[in-house]
This record gives structure tokens, C-alpha cells and sequence, in this order.
């Protein structure tokens, strides 16, 4: 007969070695802990039954408790590939959880699951039993590039940003990758992307200590576009599961968008991991809670991107 699952909270350590490498870093125990104060606390909880089947990490705030709590997505760690069975039984005792026994609290659960391309097969039955165990709260759309199709790169891109892309090839720009492990490179470039955000005025959620002290534990690249002699574009990339690595940030100067900066600095990043064997290249959301920014949607499909959801949850 199946033992019963049973939900169990241990500490950061205990999790790490019995949960293993996440399936993306921002899973992971050093990535929680190092950001750990934006919560007012952190739990680690594990579900298992005859063996380990699950774990996840939940920052508890005053109105919930929020899988991520500070990056792009959270969710359930598996231990090896876990049946939809498994799922549902996981869920509902999180669910149950927190309303339950000494643990009697009616904050909800917020879950944002990772864009379905991380692991299309996992990610589904996650968004299927989350969905009939709780509630769907939005949908986002998250953009993406397939770099096995960089080859034939300046045909599969739209008429438009092809055209953009020619001009801006005849431009002298420079693209350098630069040192992620030098204080100076990445302040180089934390300063373009905040120019950007600035004229934008869009939030630059991460300062500048907070980049660097999450690239002491996150494998990450800085890239930077100069246009004569002047760095006029700029990119913060994580590399956040095999194979995957997430553009966090990346933007230009106002004055010379003219110049098609973002087609030239998206074509040679393209470039670069492709010649790096990487799979994918994740450009993040352009939507927030689920509300589309149309001229985000626009250029990145332009430029080759594919959509693929990304589900948020409440249990």
C-alpha cells in the first residue's frame, strides 16, 4: 500500500542536500538566502512520501507567502521526473498547509511557475493541478529565442527588422563582452541600463550592489555597445538552468535608437551564444500581470523571439 505524502519544513541546509541542484538558480538555497531580507521570513518545506518527491521555498510576507519572493519565477523543485498523481496529492497539502494545526493562517499561496519553454512536459501538469487545486491569477507572456536558429538568422526575422538590422550592421558600433568579474565593467554597464530606464521610467528593481552580489553566485555576462567611442547600449545576462540564460536587463540611449541599437545588440548576443552551444536565449516577459506592452511584444517578435506563457497561481 502507498504511503501517504506528508509536507515537512527543514532548514536551508537540510533542503539543499535533500532537494540537489534546483532546476534553475533562482530555486536555489544560495540565491534565497542572499536575498532572504525581502521577506519577513523564508521556509523550506519538503513533500515525500516513500522517498523525497518535492520541495519549495516560500518567502512569507504580510499578505502571503510567494514562491518566487524575489526573482521572475519560482515553483516546485522535483526529485527526477514526478507524475501528475504526485502533483495533485503536493499541491493540495500545500494548500492545506498553512490552515492547518499550529501552522492556522489564512494567507494564501502565490506560485508563479517558470515560462512553459524551461520544461514544456513538467511545467504543464504544474499548471494543470495548480490551476483545478487553486486559482489562476494571470498569464504572462515570456519571449525567447531558439539560437539552433541563428543560422538562417537574417531570413526567419520579419521584413521590418531585417531592414533595421542592415542599417544598423553599416553603423560602427562596437560589441564587447565584458569582465563580469571587475566591479568597474559591471558598473559600465549598470549605468547605461539605469540611463535607459530613467528615460523611460521604468523600474530598475536590482541596484547596483544587489548585481553585484548576486553574480558571486549566479554565472552572469555583461555586454556593452559603443557607437563612436560612447557606450550607447547595454545587457545583464544570468545563466539560469543548462543550457538557458536569461536576459534581466538590457536597453539603450534615447539619442541613438535611431541607430536600430537594440537590433544590432540583439543580433550579436544571438551571435555569441550560439557560438557558445547554449539551447536558448530567455529575453524575459513583456507583459505585466498579464497586460501586454505591444511595442515590447512587437520587437521581439520582430527579431525572432518566440512566446511561450509563464502562469501565476494562488492556492
Amino acid at each position: 500500500m502507498a504511503e501517504t505524502m506528508e509536507i515537512r519544513e527543514v532548514s536551508a541546509a537540510e533542503y539543499s542536500e535533500a532537494t540537489g541542484v534546483a532546476g534553475h538558480v533562482f530555486n536555489s538555497v544560495a540565491f534565497t538566502e542572499l536575498n532572504r531580507v525581502k521577506a519577513d521570513d523564508v521556509h523550506y518545506l519538503v513533500f515525500e512520501d516513500s522517498k523525497l518527491r518535492f520541495g519549495i521555498i516560500l518567502g512569507e510576507r504580510e499578505d502571503g507567502f510567494y514562491s518566487p519572493f524575489s526573482a521572475p519565477f519560482g515553483g516546485f523543485t522535483a526529485c527526477g521526473v514526478q507524475r501528475i498523481r504526485y502533483m495533485d496529492e503536493a499541491v493540495c497539502l500545500l494548500r492545506d498547509y498553512w490552515r492547518s494545526g499550529l501552522m492556522n493562517t489564512l494567507k494564501p499561496v502565490y506560485i508563479t511557475l517558470p515560462p512553459l519553454f524551461y520544461d514544456c512536459s513538467q511545467l504543464s501538469k504544474w499548471a494543470n493541478t495548480l490551476m483545478r487545486n487553486g486559482r489562476l491569477q494571470h498569464i504572462d507572456l515570456n519571449y525567447h529565442f531558439d539560437l539552433s536558429r541563428m543560422s538562417g538568422y537574417k531570413d526567419l526575422i520579419e521584413r521590418n527588422a531585417r531592414k533595421n538590422l542592415q542599417r544598423a550592421l553599416y553603423e560602427d558600433f562596437v560589441f564587447l563582452k565584458l569582465d563580469s568579474t571587475s566591479s568597474a565593467d559591471i558598473e559600465r554597464a549598470y549605468s547605461v541600463i539605469k540611463a535607459n530606464r530613467n528615460e523611460h521610467g521604468y523600474p530598475l528593481r536590482m541596484t547596483l550592489q544587489a548585481v553585484k552580489d548576486t553574480v558571486e553566485i549566479i554565472p552572469a555576462d555583461f555586454f556593452i555597445l559603443s557607437h563612436s567611442g560612447r557606450d550607447v547600449a547595454a545587457a545583464q545576462v544570468f545563466h539560469v538552468s543548462p543550457g538557458t540564460a536569461q536576459v534581466v536587463y538590457w536597453g539603450d540611449l534615447h539619442a541613438y535608437s535611431h541607430l536600430r541599437t537594440m537590433n544590432r545588440l540583439a543580433y550579436e548576443m544571438f551571435t555569441y551564444y550560439h557560438g557558445q552551444g547554449l539551447r536558448v536565449l530567455d529575453i524575459g516577459p513583456s507583459t505585466e500581470n498579464g497586460v501586454p506592452n505591444h511595442g515590447l511584444c512587437e520587437f521581439k517578435e520582430g527579431i525572432g523571439c518566440a512566446v511561450s506563457p509563464k502562469y501565476s497561481f494562488e492556492l
